[in-house]
This record gives structure tokens, sequence and C-alpha cells, in this order.
């Protein structure tokens, strides 16, 4: 944690290091900065009533004769303290009903379903009213003490942690690790509160952060309107308040620096939420890399140095057809500012065109799916295209602007990604992901969406289309989600279909359900197919040509009956031999 922690705070922007600096000192202020006011803070003196700035009196005195800066000093303890309290008190109640309300769902029963439908619609009534009106009505009825404002705030800010936990826990739930949980007998709450809560805590945390700026914000808006802390208590909204009636007089500063306080104590706050959500993500180590592509481009390389044969290409007469290539990828390499002269890919070139098929085979780390990212032009930050050249027909993919990127990826070019369960959204229906889909691009009404997302589920074989509609992906077969997938991709008869292991976790049956109708659904219409796979098998029976990758470069190319029948490469040989074992 603490190197995750240090690697963060090195890769953050100058300003995020400012807004972080100025973060640690509001926390130092609501501890020690009643003790540091040059002044009295809640003390006057009519005799230094509203004094502009000065030597003595840096930022002016107010109405009273007490010294501003030294109230804003002080002024954190109050305004900051009854934010946190307020939050912890919504943060403890909401997140144990989120996850009760979450499991009730779950369950799937009658009643259960019905509870907490219940439940979400008096939140929703709740969260229908202004919050800040919500809150100024029950100091109103209640009393405006510190108590029943925490209470008031706390009241409002419930409902938030609720919904977001519930969210959480409904996506959870269905991972494989609660099923294992369940299998071993844990009960329904035990899973709840000791499994799968503490996986949804970073996104709570971070949620934490960002509710105290809100929280701030409205303690002193009530404070403003007089139903809030009242004086002569430091509390940066009452100042506000105070010093507002004087601005008509040309007395700007009793008001003016109470206010630029209180947008930094919110803005700093804001901010500290994104950089928590960088500290909390697992894979945020140094530069946004992922460790686990660290570790395995060191393996690579290893592997790369000891196999110093050079890459083997067949002859391009082999390959040479009518039509020009589809897809044409010359001499990619990928890296990273962060990874110095260290390249994930290296020399990557390939071409594919309408209605053939090819396969990028290789052990796990060897660069395919770094490969994918990057003709899908997916690559996470920091890693980019360093060299080279993707040519989808005659448009420069690489040169392309993100908008008409986005265009062709949901209409000429299709992806279909591993474990299709963890593709679909797990809290909206099929049927709505289906009809979406096809209204992005379609001008259609959601009938005539139904419809084609019908015509779709038939072509790919999913039985009782209509049933499947209206469900749930936790609630699809691990075949049925891949079938699900597969007819997003083919929705707007795309040209290129690049296919990522795309029997991942489906059994034997399975796979060579999804295969042939993969490879059917192309070769009907005049597809080309581009599949990323780790199983020599596959791209024996389902492809034209095979790519061998390794350590993140291709290093042989050929006809699949000519590769498996007599491979070239020493790498090739040796995978093929371990499969005959």
């Amino acid at each position: 944690m603490w190197l995750r922690i240090k690697r963060t705070l090195k890769d953050l922007p100058k300003w995020q290091l400012v807004v972080l600096f100025i973060f640690v000192v509001i926390l130092f202020l609501t501890i020690f900065g009643p003790y540091l006011a040059p002044f009295p803070t809640e003390i006057a003196d009519p005799s230094a009533r509203l004094l502009p700035p000065s030597g003595k009196h840096w930022l002016g005195t107010d109405e009273n004769g007490m010294d501003i800066f030294s109230r804003i000093l002080a002024a954190p303890r109050t305004d900051v303290v009854i934010a946190v309290i307020a939050t912890a008190i919504s943060v403890f109640l909401g997140s144990p009903l989120g996850v009760l309300v979450a499991l009730y769902e779950s369950r799937r029963g009658a009643a259960s379903t019905a509870f907490a439908e219940i439940f979400m619609r008096l939140l929703e009534v709740m969260q229908s009213f202004p919050v800040f009106v919500l809150a100024m009505v029950l100091v109103a009825i209640f009393g405006g003490s510190v108590t029943n404002i925490i209470i008031a705030i706390a009241f409002v800010n419930t409902p938030v942690f609720v919904r977001l936990v519930r969210s959480e826990v409904l996506s959870l739930v269905q991972r494989p690790f609660s099923e294992a949980a369940r299998a071993v007998g844990n009960s329904e709450l035990r899973l709840g509160f000791r499994h799968i809560l503490p996986n949804a805590t970073p996104t709570v945390v971070v949620q934490v952060s960002v509710t105290v700026g809100f929280a701030i914000l409205l303690t002193a808006g009530l404070s403003f309107v007089g139903a809030g802390v009242g004086p002569p208590t430091p509390e940066l909204g009452a100042m506000i308040a105070s010093g507002a009636k004087y601005l008509i007089i040309e007395q700007w500063w009793p008001a003016l620096f109470p206010g630029l306080a209180l947008g930094t104590v919110v803005f700093s706050f804001g901010i500290f939420g994104e950089i928590l959500n960088k500290v909390m993500e697992p894979r945020a180590v140094g530069g946004n890399i992922d460790r686990r592509r660290e570790i395995t481009l060191e393996k690579g390389q290893d592997t790369a140095a000891q196999e110093t044969a050079e890459p083997v290409v067949a002859p391009a007469a082999l390959f040479t057809r009518s039509s020009e290539p589809i897809l044409r990828v010359e001499g990619i390499s990928v890296g990273a500012r962060e990874l110095g002269d260290i390249k994930l890919l290296r020399d990557i070139s390939f071409s594919l065109e309408s209605g053939e098929s090819m396969a990028i085979v290789g052990e796990s780390g060897s660069g395919k799916s770094v490969l994918v990212k990057s003709v899908l032009q997916l690559l996470p930050y920091p890693l980019t295209v360093t060299e080279g050249r993707i040519r989808y027909g005659d448009k420069d993919l690489l040169g392309m602007e993100k908008r008409r990127i986005r265009t062709l990826r949901s209409t000429e070019i299709a992806a279909i990604l591993p474990n299709a369960k963890s593709q679909l959204n797990p809290l909206v229906r099929v049927g709505d992901m289906m009809t979406s889909a096809v209204r992005a691009h379609q001008a259609a009404t959601r009938k005539e969406a139904l419809s084609r997302a019908l015509e779709l589920f038939e072509t790919v074989g999913i039985i009782d289309p209509e049933k499947r509609l209206e469900a749930f992906p936790h609630e699809l077969s691990g075949g049925m989600a891949q079938r699900v997938c597969i007819a997003l991709a083919l929705m707007h008869h795309p040209k290129l279909i690049i296919a990522d292991e795309p029997t991942s976790g489906l059994d034997v049956t399975i796979q060579r359900q999804v295969l042939d109708l993969t490879r059917r659904l192309a070769d009907d219409t005049g597809t080309a197919l581009l599949v990323i796979t780790g199983d020599l098998g596959i791209a024996a029976h389902y492809c034209d040509k095979v790519a061998v990758m390794q350590a993140g470069r291709i290093v042989e190319v050929n006809e699949t009956s000519a590769l498996f029948s007599a491979p070239q490469h020493p790498y090739t040989k040796h995978l093929l031999a371990c499969v005959r074992v």
C-alpha cells in the first residue's frame, strides 16, 4: 500500500500535488487552527468594526470587530468536523442497508423482491426533494443545534451510500468468488458483509471524500440562511452571510475571504477523492502501468534473449488474393515513455483480407491482447503505438479522430472479448442493451429495435429469445452470454470481427458451438475474422492462416496446413511439440 501511495504521488500532475498540500493544511487547521489564531475568534471588539485589510489585520475585521483571518483559521474545525461526522453516519447506516437490499434482490423471491422494490421507491421519494431544502426543513423542525445539523446532513446523504453499495453488491454477488463462498457454506449475511462489502470498499471510500466536500458546502449553506451554526462560532457560511450585506457599501472583505476559503475547502476535498481513487485502484502503481504487465514483460524479455532465431514469414505469394487487405498492420511497436526503450510489441506486421480468417497464437504474456487493443485503439494510458501503421481499408487508424474510431468500432469493426458475462452490464437487462445498441446507429423505434434483436438472437441460435431479452446477464449461461456478445458484434454487419479468446471459460461442447457459429456467420457475410487464442486446436480447425507470437513479436506466419505440417521457427516447433505430448 505504501509503495502504491508513493508511486501514485510521484505520477500526479503538479497542480494536484498543490491541491493535496492544501488538503493536508485544511486537516491541520481542523485540529490546530483555533490555537494558531493571532486574535480571539469569538470575542467582539466594537472599536475595530469593519477595518480593511492591513498589516495588523491581514484580511480585515467583520461587523463585530473580530479578525477575519483568525476566524478563517478556526472555521475548519466547525465545518470539517460536522461534515466528517455526518458523512461517517451516512456510511455506517447506508452501507449495511445497501448490502441487505442487494441480497434481498438477488434472492429473486416474490417477498424479497417486493421488500427491495418498496425500499428503493422510498429512497427515490426522499431523493426527489432538493437536498438543501430537505435539510433546511429538518433543521427548522428539530432546531439548529450542531447535533441536529449533523443528523439532517447524515439523513440526506444516507440514500447516496445505500444506492452506491447496492449497485456494487449486485455486481459482485454473481462473481465466481461469491459463488465459491456460498459453496463452502457461508450464509447470505456472511457472504454480503464478510466477502462482498470489503470488495466494494474502494468505491465507497472514494465517494466519502466527495460527500464530505458536499456536506461542508451544505453546512455553510444552512448557516448562510440562518438555519445552521449561529454566531459567534467561526463558520464559513455564517461569516459569508454576515459580510454579504456590506458589499453594497464596498466593504467587500468580510464576505470575499470566507467565500474563497469555502471554495478552496470544497474543491480540495473533491480533488482528493480523485487522487484517492488512483491510490485505491490495485493496478495504479507508477505510471498507471499494471505491475503484472511489467512482470510479464520481464519474462518475455528473458525468453526473447534465449531465442535468437529470426522470424519466419511465408512467401507473399501464398497469401495473394484478388482483393485488397481490409486490415494491414505494418511494423507496429507498442511502448510508453515510462518504460523507456522497453517495448511490449516489436515490429508486428500482418494483413487480413475480406472473407479471410487468421489466428494469432502464443503463450500467455506473449502480447496477444496488447495487439488486439492496438488494432482497436483501446490501449490503456500510458501505452501507445510508437512505430508503424495500422490501416483499415484505406483509412489510417492511428491518425484517425477518436470520434471516427468509435463509430468504426461500433459498426464496421466488431470485437468479441473474453469472459462474455463480464462484458455485459450486470444491472441492465439484455433486451435494453440490444435495443440501445440498435438505436445508437439506426433510426428505429423501440419496437423495431426489439424486432431486430429477436432476429439476431435467432441467427446466433439463442433458444426462447423473447425470454432471454428479459434476462439479466447473471441469469444466462456462459455459452448463452457469449452468443449475446456475438449478436451484439454482428448487429451492424461488420466487415471485420476481432475475437479475443472467444471461448474463454466455456466447456468443450459450447466452445465448438460458439466457434462453428462465429465462423459460419463470418463466411456467410464475407466478414474477415481475426482470432486471438492460446489454443492451437482452434487455430488449426477454424482459420486460413496462423501467426505465432513470442515475447511481443510475430516469429512465424504461414497458411494453417503448412505451419502445422512443417513449422520453421524453433518456438513454433516447441509449441507444437507441447501439444503433441
